[in-house]
C-alpha cells in the first residue's frame, strides 16, 4: 500500500514540475529583440537586424497584401509569406531576413521563429 502512494504522490509531483517549467518557457527562450522597441532602437543605430529574432505583439493584420502576410505592430509591418494563423492580441516570435523603411514606417520580412 505505502509503495503504491508514493508511486502516486511521485506521479503528482513530477506533473506538478513538469506543468511549472512549460508555463516559465518564455524566460528561458532567447530573443534578441524582446520587443519592437529594441528593434527600432538597433535599426536606429544602424543595426542590421537580418538573421535576428523579434517578439511581436500583434495589433491589426493585413491578410492579402502585396508584401502577403501583414502583422502591424507600432510602426511596424512585418510581412510573412503566409499567414501564420495569428489574430489581434497574440504574441508571436518573428526571424527577420530583411528590413526597409518607407515615410514613418518599417517594413520587415521574416518568418514565423
Amino acid at each position: 500500500m505505502k509503495t503504491t502512494a508514493a508511486k502516486i504522490v511521485s506521479l503528482v509531483m513530477m506533473l506538478s514540475l513538469l506543468f511549472t517549467l512549460s508555463a516559465c518557457s518564455d524566460l528561458f527562450s532567447t530573443t534578441d529583440y524582446p520587443t519592437v522597441d529594441k528593434l527600432k532602437q538597433a535599426i536606429e543605430l544602424n543595426t542590421n537586424p537580418a538573421g535576428k529574432t523579434v517578439n511581436v505583439t500583434v495589433q491589426s493584420t493585413i491578410p492579402d497584401a502585396a508584401q502577403g502576410f501583414i502583422i502591424q505592430e507600432g510602426g511596424f509591418n512585418f510581412c510573412l509569406p503566409s499567414d501564420p494563423g495569428v489574430v489581434p492580441g497574440d504574441k508571436i516570435k518573428l526571424k527577420i531576413t530583411g528590413c526597409t523603411r518607407q515615410t514613418d514606417a518599417y517594413y520587415v520580412t521574416c518568418q514565423k521563429a
